[in-house]
């Protein structure tokens, strides 16, 4: 089974390649996510999770998630981690994990997606995206050939300061930068809810026929790059950026 974490569809669309290559299903954890609980997995063998990285780590919701989610005894493990430039100490989270649930851990792989935060960087252009999703394919391929032979993922190579200085800012930087008190819609918005559907937290509302946002915010990004009018600001860092609309959007084999 694959089970993934996806905000603006990096890593759905990691998941459902995989998903096609290997002949497994898909799990998507945001409903349970949305409940606030966790879930117990009742097949046994292997499971690929696939999430996006945050501050060099996997999400906390995530690893949450799996925390408080029951698996079967004996199961192999391979993590999947989508990001832009690097995964930092992703595999230090992901292993632990693995130990944590009794795992068999088949090691992390990295898969190079384009770029969709937003709040502080520049997000590509379609062609641009298009393009790194291309380059991403035979990453993808390698991860399917590898789950399919049983054999484990090539070491990540997790640099030592990135080992060492994660877990010191990862809980400050979620506490500090990862809010939603800066999201707001401006008057473009039609009140469609599309936020609403796609917050992988159920942390926005609309009232009065506009989105209001809530504290459970993990800056996934979905509703300010797949809102159908563009129609959603994180203050004034976001004032006049393209968006990324997801590689569904951009991708055609």
């Amino acid at each position: 089974m694959i089970i993934y974490f996806s905000g603006t569809g990096n890593s759905r669309f990691v998941a459902e390649h995989i998903a096609a290559a290997v002949g497994d299903t898909v799990f998507d954890v945001a409903p349970a996510m949305r409940a606030k609980k966790g879930v117990h997995f009742k097949k046994k063998g292997t499971y690929i999770f696939i999430s996006p990285v945050y501050a060099a780590a996997p999400p906390l919701v995530f690893m949450s998630f799996l925390r408080h989610s029951r698996f079967e005894e004996g199961c192999r493990a391979y993590f999947v981690m989508t990001c832009a430039s690097g995964m930092g100490a992703s595999p230090d989270y992901c292993q632990k994990i693995a130990m944590e649930k009794g795992f068999s851990y088949c090691g992390t792989a990295q898969i190079d997606m384009p770029q969709n935060y937003i709040v502080y960087f520049k997000i590509g252009t379609p062609a641009d995206n298009q393009a790194k999703i291309a380059a991403a394919l035979p990453a993808i391929d390698a991860v399917a050939d590898a789950v399919l032979a049983g054999r484990a993922l090539p070491p990540s190579g997790t640099k030592g300061w990135e080992s060492r200085s994660t877990p010191l800012i990862l809980k400050p930087y979620y506490k500090l930068m990862i809010h939603a008190k800066a999201f707001c819609a401006t008057d473009a918005c039609v009140g469609c809810g599309k936020c609403v559907q796609l917050c992988p937290l159920g942390n926005i509302a609309l009232q009065g026929n506009q989105p209001v946002w809530g504290e459970r915010c993990t800056h996934c990004m979905a509703c300010i790059n797949l809102c159908p009018k563009e129609a959603v600001e994180y203050g004034k860092l976001t004032q006049g950026k393209p968006r990324y609309h997801g590689p569904h959007s951009v991708w055609r084999e």
